[in-house]
């Protein structure tokens, strides 16, 4: 892999904030704020009003040293088309023309001192190597140095034949100089255009829209409580599910209504009367307990030197500490030895050959849930019992569990056991699920759930899992702000199954979210990954998957593009839910414009394959 390490060797660290508006709960504010949704869920009386995706985040700002380099572009061309009309034929022996071009090429000394300076800023900031990688940033160098060279020799020397050789290169220059310029203009807007953001709208919440307004237009008490239903069952999205008239008992036996709605036997449950006890204790290296108790809730924790040194057993020994902290083991009556037997098969089971889905990334995704659980404080918001954590923990864990290193897509392409045996429907996410729940089995792990309680982990746990498969990612992500639309999102009950899926999700694709020093790593980490199956997929002539091409990939463009479309609007709406993650957005928004100054270096590397 010695292309992507050359890549990775030469990018270097270079690294705004959500709003919401608080009203109280039934203000006509809520429906006078122009363009920003109805509402979100209540906390104390209060809505929590959040505008649209472009709304939503404030447009980052021009940086001082590119505003000083606007402010001079607009000077020097000025500068340049004065000194064209000043050194017409019709203005050479004029005394005073002369003495005017003897200030302009001051000026324009000044002004190219100032462009060695604006270089010399951008050297420190991005590296003096990684700067001038940029072919047209060496040409812009010799550009402004030879330029410097000849007002000084055109200002110190005197004679007829340097004075003519002199006005035809600065002639030269002029241009050349002025294609800079607009070049460097060109550059500026561009990087900061990359804060641009992209709406992504469905249809149903239009129409959610559409339907308030018209509660708003009528008047008859009727009107407003049928339209006010028809919202529920569309932001509910319970739209396709029977109404049952008539002979209503025999239909709910037909329809065999789901099982949390019926009483379940006693005689089903698991007693929970045993006399043995089960003790919060996982015996965790000394040395690695402090370090987690001091890092653990840090998003720039550097646990890959972690993996160096305990390799797949730092899984294990993470969600032990998660358990231990949490008093999981003896609130569920789980046995810590038949935990740390699961986890280590869960663990043993990510191939250590991938580059991207293994063991660290299963850590990097637990780690970030429980930072969502803690820092962003979904504790208290979703109101988590002791099976939501042991639900949110052991989901994160084994989300990606013996994954191959190759997506659905190719799967399906190459007619894979799995794409067969889970009929192409999201078939890596249906394994991993099915996985993690023999592993549960062969170690009892879940032995003294109730019936009902095993049933609400393997439900919430597998959708949870389902929810990672990005093919979903528009879909789920449109329901999720159909709910967060309603008057009765409540994140704590009945939309806490939603929020679970969503905060696993979040954590798959936080790697933007992270401190550039680990994003890095795992941006190389994934389209390694994808370069390989992009390998594959040409050798077998089938078609390469989008960012799979090593030959056409532009790692700063494919960052992005995924920041983009995927990951600053979820985690703007997931801002919605946790608020306090409003905190942390930015560091996102910082790696998005640190990747847009890297476009032009990215793409020199492939021109030069």
């Amino acid at each position: 892999m010695a292309e992507e390490q050359n890549l990775k060797e030469d990018s270097k660290r270079n690294v705004g904030q959500t709003g919401a508006k608080i009203v109280p709960r039934g203000s006509k504010e809520i429906s006078n704020i122009l363009g920003e949704r109805r509402s979100s869920y209540n906390v104390d009386g209060f809505d929590r009003v959040v505008a649209d995706e472009i709304a939503d985040q404030k447009q980052v700002g021009i940086p001082l040293i590119d505003k000083i380099v606007i402010v001079l572009v607009v000077f020097f061309t000025l500068l340049v088309f004065i000194n064209f009309s000043f050194t017409s034929n019709d203005a050479k022996e004029d005394a005073d023309i002369d003495k005017t071009l003897f200030i302009t090429k001051i000026i324009e000394l000044v002004i190219l001192i100032l462009f060695v300076l604006e270089i010399s800023i951008r050297c420190i900031t991005v590296g003096f190597i990684t700067y001038f990688s940029d072919l047209w940033s060496v040409f812009d160098a010799l550009i402004i140095i030879a330029s410097i060279v000849l007002i000084i020799l055109d200002l110190n020397l005197e004679g007829d034949a340097f004075t003519t050789i002199s006005k035809v290169l600065r002639g030269i220059f002029r241009f050349l100089r002025l294609f800079l310029v607009f070049r460097k203009f060109n550059q500026v807007k561009k990087i900061n255009n990359a804060g641009a953001r992209y709406v992504v709208r469905s249809p149903v919440e239009k129409v959610i829209e559409i339907m308030r307004d018209l509660v708003d237009q009528f008047e008859d008490p009727e009107i407003i409580k049928q339209l006010n239903w028809g919202i529920t069952h569309i932001s509910n999205n319970t739209v396709y599910e029977p109404i049952i008239e008539g002979r209503k008992s025999e239909a709910l036996g037909w329809l065999n209504q789901p099982q949390q709605h019926q009483q379940i036997s006693q005689d089903l449950k698991r007693s929970m009367s045993s006399d043995i006890q089960f003790y919060d204790e996982s015996h965790l290296p000394e040395q690695l307990n402090q370090d987690f108790e001091q890092h653990i809730l840090n998003l720039d924790y550097d646990y890959f030197s972690l993996f160096e040194k305990y390799d797949l057993s730092i899984l294990t020994h993470l969600m032990c500490y998660y358990f231990q902290k949490e008093q999981l083991f003896s609130s569920l009556r789980i046995s810590p030895e038949s935990f740390k037997k699961c986890v280590d098969r869960l663990a043993s089971s990510y191939h250590k050959e991938n580059l991207y889905h293994n063991v660290i990334h299963a850590f990097d995704v637990t780690h970030t849930v429980y930072f969502f659980i803690q820092k962003c404080n979904f504790k208290e918001i979703g109101k988590l019992s002791k099976i939501d954590y042991s639900i949110l923990l052991l989901s994160a864990a084994a989300h990606d569990v013996d994954h191959p290193g190759l997506n659905n897509i190719f799967l399906s392409n190459t007619r894979h056991e799995l794409a067969m045996t889970y009929n192409d429907k999201s078939p890596l996410e249906q394994h991993h699920a099915s996985t993690l729940f023999r592993f549960i089995r062969e170690a009892d792990l879940l032995t003294n759930f109730t019936l009902s309680d095993f049933k609400y982990f393997r439900e919430k746990s597998i959708n949870m899992i389902l929810s990672t498969d990005n093919a979903m990612h528009g879909k789920d992500y449109n329901k999720l702000k159909a709910r967060l639309a309603s008057n009765d999102f409540d994140p704590g009950a009945k939309d806490k199954g939603i929020c679970f899926d969503t905060l696993l999700h979040a954590a798959d694709i936080s790697n933007p979210f992270k401190p550039m020093k680990n994003y890095e790593k795992w941006t190389f980490r994934v389209l390694g990954e994808f370069w390989v199956q992009g390998d594959k997929e040409k050798e077998l002539g089938l078609p390469i998957t989008m960012l799979c091409d090593r030959r056409t990939t532009n790692v700063a463009k494919s960052q992005i593009g995924f920041i983009d479309f995927m990951v600053l609007p979820y985690y703007n709406t997931l801002a919605q839910i946790l608020p306090l993650l409003s905190d942390y957005i930015d560091q996102i928004t910082e790696n998005k414009k640190a990747w847009a100054e890297k476009i032009e270096h990215y793409q020199t590397l492939l021109n030069t394959q």
